[in-house]
């Protein structure tokens, strides 16, 4: 079942301000598109043999990777200025897809655009999120249960008590 999670604009406000840095030291750029294709490739290849040498490229992947969260948008209040700024207005909301099954609740994640359009036919914005920002956003509350990247093919899952792991991982990255 795919579920829309509201959320205050504060949430974006402060993952803003974070991304923003972490943009900066991951050297994400916004106008190329999100691809992943060695966390794809290491995905299908623990998929296909379950190799120790398999999961470790595969939790080396995961950590350096930028992912799409699947926005809704519908209820940003978003002004602009003189120069074309835009702002997002006090008030406002967004949803993130998160997707349910067997009681637990899941932040849908995506390797790129191709993947998200598999899964979604909803009009939906992509939040670009480097790896350090998406396990401290799901860690973050109880509303999580874990994430799930790539529902629509070749799924991987990850509980919380892998997001934990990851998440101090990725603290210990340069």
């Amino acid at each position: 079942m795919i579920r829309r999670i509201q959320y205050i604009v504060y949430i974006i406000l402060i993952f803003g301000v974070g991304e923003a840095m972490a943009q900066e030291e991951s050297r994400i750029d916004v106008n190329q598109a999100v691809e992943n294709p060695a966390l794809v490739s290491a995905m299908d290849r623990v998929a296909r043999e379950g190799s120790d040498e398999a999961k470790d490229e595969l939790l080396k992947q995961l950590l350096q990777a930028n992912y799409l969260a699947a926005m809704f948008t519908d209820g940003l209040k978003v002004s602009s200025d003189d120069r074309n700024q835009q702002t997002i207005e006090k008030g406002s909301t967004f949803g993130v897809l998160s997707a349910e099954s067997a009681g637990k609740n899941y932040l849908v994640l995506f390797t790129d655009w191709k993947a998200l359009g598999q899964y979604t036919d909803q009009k939906v914005s992509g939040w670009i999120l480097p790896s350090r920002d998406v396990w401290s956003f799901a860690l973050q509350g109880n509303t999580y249960d874990g994430v799930v990247i790539n529902p629509a093919h070749n799924a991987l899952p990850l509980e919380r008590p892998m997001l934990e792991y990851l998440s101090h991982h990725a603290s210990q990255l340069p």
